[in-house]
C-alpha cells in the first residue's frame, strides 16, 4: 500500500477552472499523460467526497426518523395498555387482596387470577375469575356484580361469598346477601342461593345442588336440598344423591345408563328418589332411614 500523503481533492470550482485553463492553454507546453491522470484522480475524488457527505446526511436523517417512529410506537403501546388492556391480578403467594374501583374487595387464593376490564365499574360490574376467591361486593341496586368463572356466572347486588374451583368442579358458599348462579350455556337456568347455603355442581355442568353450608359433606337425609339433573345417567345421579344426602340407593344394574332429568327445590332424599322412580317406572322401597331400594 502507498503510504505517501494523498493530495487534497480539488473542489468542483477548482477542477472546472483548471480544466478550462488546460483547454485554453494551446501556446504552452502540452499536458502530459501523468498530469491528465492526476487531474482526473483529484476531480473524481472530490465528487466521491461530496457523494459520501450526501449519503451520510441521508443516513442521519433516516436514523432520526426511525428513532422517532420507534419512540412513537412504544408510546402508543404504553398508552394502549394503560387505556384499553384489562387489569390482571394474580396471587403468587398465599393470598392477594384486591380493592376494585367500586370499593368491592376480592381476596384471591394462591394461584388465582382476577381479570378486570378498564370499563369497570360500568352499568354491570363484571370480572373474570380463575381459581378460588372470596368476594365482598359493595351494594348497588342498579349495578349488578357478575363473576364469570368456569361455565357459570355468579350474579349479586351486594354480598359476601366464596367461589371455589377445581378442574370442572364449581362451588359457591354464601355468607351474606343473595346470589344467583347462572349456567353460561343456559342463561335461563339459574339457581338462587341464600345465606349459609352452598351451590355445587359435583364436577358436572349437568348437575346443580344447593345444600346448607354447615351440613355440606355431612349426612342430611332429613334435610332439604335443591337438586337438578339434566340428561344424567342414573348411576351418576344416584352418586349425587348419595353424596348430597349421605344415603345409599340400590337400583337395577340394567337401568345404570338410563338418562334422567329432574329438578326439585327444597327436596328431601325421599322426594327425589320418588321422583326418579316415577320417571323410570320403578318401585321404591325404604329399607331404613339411610337406605333405599329401586326395583323394576
Amino acid at each position: 500500500m502507498d503510504k505517501r500523503k494523498q493530495p487534497e481533492p480539488l473542489s468542483l470550482d477548482e477542477a472546472k477552472e483548471l480544466w478550462e485553463s488546460l483547454a485554453d492553454n494551446t501556446d504552452s507546453e502540452p499536458v502530459t499523460e501523468q498530469e491528465k491522470k492526476e487531474f482526473h484522480r483529484k476531480f473524481y475524488a472530490r465528487i466521491e467526497a461530496q457523494e459520501a457527505k450526501k449519503r451520510k446526511s441521508k443516513t442521519i436523517r433516516f436514523t432520526t426518523v426511525m428513532v422517532a417512529a420507534v419512540l412513537l410506537l412504544i408510546g402508543s403501546i404504553v398508552s394502549y395498555r394503560s387505556l384499553y388492556l384489562p387489569d390482571v391480578y394474580q396471587s403468587t403467594g398465599n393470598i392477594l387482596k384486591v380493592t376494585l374501583k367500586d370499593g368491592s374487595t376480592v381476596t384471591l387464593s394462591k394461584g388465582a387470577i382476577l381479570t378486570v376490564e378498564k370499563s369497570f365499574p360500568a352499568d354491570t360490574r363484571e370480572v373474570l375469575l380463575q381459581g378460588d376467591a372470596v368476594f365482598n361486593v359493595t351494594k348497588s341496586k342498579t349495578h349488578p356484580f357478575i363473576v364469570h368463572a368456569g361455565s357459570y356466572q355468579t350474579k349479586v347486588l351486594g354480598t359476601i361469598f366464596k367461589i371455589t374451583q377445581h378442574k370442572t368442579s364449581f362451588n359457591v358458599d354464601l355468607y351474606e346477601g343473595k346470589v344467583q348462579v347462572i349456567k353460561t350455556e343456559k342463561p335461563t337456568e339459574a339457581f338462587v342461593i341464600h345465606p349459609k347455603e352452598t351451590f355445587s355442581n359435583f364436577g358436572s355442568k349437568d348437575v346443580a345442588t344447593i345444600v346448607n353450608t354447615e351440613s355440606n359433606g355431612v349426612s342430611q337425609n332429613g334435610n332439604a336440598a335443591t337438586v337438578s339433573f339434566t340428561d344424567l345417567e342414573l348411576s351418576n345421579a344416584i352418586k349425587i344423591l348419595e353424596n348430597t344426602y349421605g344415603i345409599e340407593v340400590r337400583f337395577p344394574s340394567s337401568f345404570a345408563n338410563s338418562k334422567i332429568s329432574a329438578t326439585k327445590e327444597k327436596a328431601t332424599a325421599a322426594d327425589l328418589i320418588r321422583l326418579i322412580s316415577l320417571k323410570l317406572n320403578l318401585k321404591t322401597t325404604k329399607i331404613n332411614d339411610k337406605t333405599f331400594q329401586l326395583e323394576d
